[in-house]
């Protein structure tokens, strides 16, 4: 399945704070006026271990994409989530 043909339930974004990419996107996401959560994985460990349980690796930034079957899809790269999010709006 391709992410265009998903149908989003939920979305979270993995971030943290002095990461560049992660700015970027968050600021993609305002711009947007996008309702998506923020998980700051160096101010809690628990969305650290999500990240690497779900998306197998700790690289932020990731948009954790819920689906209405309870199944995630894991989005990486800055460029890559934006162009996703945008094409969603």
């Amino acid at each position: 399945m391709t992410l265009s043909a998903i149908q989003p339930n939920d979305m979270a974004l993995y971030h943290y704070d002095s990461c560049p990419f992660c700015a970027k996107t968050r600021h993609a996401i305002n711009e947007l006026d996008l309702n998506i959560e923020l998980r700051n994985i160096q101010k809690n460990h628990q969305h650290r271990i999500e990240l690497q349980q779900g998306g197998n690796k700790t690289q932020v930034p990731c948009l954790r994409i819920g689906q209405s079957n309870g199944k995630a899809q894991w989005l990486y790269e800055s460029d890559d989530i934006i162009n996703f999010l945008r094409s969603r709006k």
